[in-house]
């Protein structure tokens, strides 16, 4: 084994541990962030909620607008320095979580947090730079089932911090988890980077022509809605459990549910990361969408809240090949020389579907009901897998 192979590897497993520290940390406070910003203000729970709405969609939105231009930054100056911001910036923000007087300032952080975190793409784009074409299927699969191993841990964990320790704690600890991140890749990370002489430099201009590109507008739609897709349902699952089983334990079920798609969509991203060498990765990521399409249409029927926490949980099957795949593909599509580019376009599609997708979720249920929603979201997915297959490019079907 050369030296080339074991330094991208060793580089994806230390990038990898660092992101599942890393996410853990920015999910540590999901559980309980309407209720810290409740306490802030003294507000009821529809007051808490609309402020909550505020604080998770702004930090979106900022990420939204920050992704591409720290894509052209990481393009002239290098990944790693891009990652060690996310990380190390995630870590001072939060940290101002804790003093932070009123609900204004702490949205304010908020919307501060998406401008300069997004410790994911920063991760992709540093791995798919230094990974051989042939593995990055395999390497994306690898870090996002530690990515979403670190979303189904933190919640859990988070939960019991805020009522052990306490939420100001719980802030601290995420903090400290995000500079174990920054540590480790600033220690054990490596990068050959080569600066872009001054002609090739990627420019703004530049940038938009890559996102309506053939070959990235398809995958940004795919990313959109693979965020699209649980945020539409996340903010009604527990108002359906309530209706189908009212016994007060509707945000725990509901917090099993999603913890339980998780651990799935953890495996299979690993799991299904390993497919490409039998199959194109145009085809994987066709047959997971329509595939997760189909999987939520039982949950529409669920009879008891056991089932119902199933059959969301099952959903989880493809949602890993989904992620492993369109990843890979953006990765295969533009040239080494804008993979930070690629993946600041990419984070921006999945800010803007996880954006959408609470008001879509609100907005349908106020119209047509709570289960039917269910529906419209398989419909999200199996729409997706239809339009990848009549636009995403043949020729990166194969590395």
């Amino acid at each position: 084994m050369n030296n080339k192979s074991v330094s991208w590897k060793k580089n994806l497993y230390i990038i990898s541990i660092a992101e599942f520290f890393a996410i853990v940390g920015f999910s540590l406070f999901s559980p309980f962030l309407s209720l810290y910003i409740q306490q802030l203000g003294n507000f009821t729970s529809a007051q808490a909620s609309i402020w909550a709405g505020i604080a998770i969609g702004g930090a979106g939105l900022s990420m939204f607008i920050s992704s591409p231009i720290w894509g052209i930054v990481s393009d002239r100056l290098g990944r790693k320095p891009m990652l060690m911001r996310a990380q190390f910036g995630g870590a001072v923000i939060i940290g101002l979580f804790i003093i932070a007087p009123n609900v204004y300032s702490f949205v304010g952080l908020r919307i501060i947090q998406g401008l300069f975190t997004g410790t994911v793409t920063a991760a992709s784009a540093m791995i798919a730079a230094g990974t051989p074409r042939d593995k990055l299927t395999i390497s994306m699969g690898t870090l996002l089932g530690a990515v979403y191993a670190g979303t189904t841990m933190g919640p859990l964990l988070g939960g019991f911090l805020a009522d052990s320790v306490g939420i100001k704690a719980t802030f601290a600890i995420t903090s400290g988890l995000l500079a174990i991140g920054g540590i480790i890749i600033l220690f054990f990370a490596t990068e050959n980077f080569q600066r872009p002489a001054e002609g090739q430099r990627t420019s703004l201009k530049e940038v938009l022509s890559l996102a309506f590109s053939p070959k990235i507008l398809p995958l940004l739609m795919v990313v959109a809605a693979l965020n699209l897709g649980p945020q539409i349902v996340q903010p009604i699952l527990p108002l359906i459990i309530s209706e189908i089983s009212p016994v007060g334990k509707a945000a725990s079920l509901s917090g099993l549910a999603l913890g339980l798609m998780g651990i799935m969509a953890a495996i299979s991203a690993f799991v299904i990361g390993r497919f490409n060498r039998r199959f194109p990765v145009r085809t994987i990521l066709i047959v997971c969408c329509i595939g997760t399409g189909l999987l939520y249409l039982p949950s529409i029927w669920a009879g008891s809240a056991a089932q119902l926490v199933v059959f969301i949980g099952i959903t989880g099957l493809l949602v890993g090949g989904i992620v492993t795949s369109s990843n890979s593909l953006i990765g295969m599509a533009v040239p080494i020389s804008q993979q930070g580019v690629g993946y600041g376009l990419s984070q921006s599609a999945m800010s803007l579907g996880g954006g959408l997708g609470p008001f879509i979720g609100g907005g349908l249920a106020s119209l047509i009901g709570l289960r039917p929603v269910l529906g419209v979201t398989a419909g999200v997915y199996v729409a997706v897998g239809i339009i990848a297959a009549l636009l995403i490019p043949k020729t990166l079907s194969r590395n």
